[in-house]
């Protein structure tokens, strides 16, 4: 990648991933129900995740994406739920039919959704820091230095 990061971000057409998800989103709710049973919550789910596995795989090359197969799976679905995310809040936030303060509570999620994630961002890296590697065979703890089990 010879632009920065940023910059090669910048340039996704995120619409086209929203509007895919929307449209297996209809499918699903249209095929399976509107999600008020655990069976109908779990088939949307699990037709959304396939959704996002090909969107994933999409993204990485639309961007460049090399390296670890994992880490370039999980920064890939994590854009593209994040997207998803602030066009379905958003989305909230213009719905008339929604009282004003269901909307305005949902433009306070909405604008709190950057400083959210960046703090996810700093307490994932600050665990990174100290974090304890399993062993081969399970035995190791995953868990802080100097944690109790």
């Amino acid at each position: 990648m010879s632009d920065s990061f940023e910059t090669i971000l910048s340039k996704v057409n995120y619409g086209r991933y929203i509007d895919e998800i929307q449209s297996e989103l209809s499918k699903a709710i249209a095929e399976l129900g509107p999600g008020r049973t655990p069976k109908e919550i779990e088939g949307i789910q699990e037709r959304l995740q396939a959704v996002m596995r090909r969107q994933s795989l999409q993204l990485a090359k639309e961007v460049g994406f090399r390296g670890n197969h994992v880490m370039v799976f999980m920064t890939a679905t994590s854009i593209i739920a994040t997207a998803w995310v602030s066009f379905a809040l958003r989305r909230e936030t213009l719905d008339l039919t929604k009282s004003p303060e269901d909307r305005l509570g949902t433009v306070e999620m909405l604008g709190a959704l950057d400083l959210a994630l960046r703090r996810v961002i700093e307490a994932a890296g600050d665990y990174a820091e100290n974090y304890e590697e399993p062993s081969a065979g399970g035995s190791g703890t995953g868990k802080r230095s100097g944690e109790r089990q």
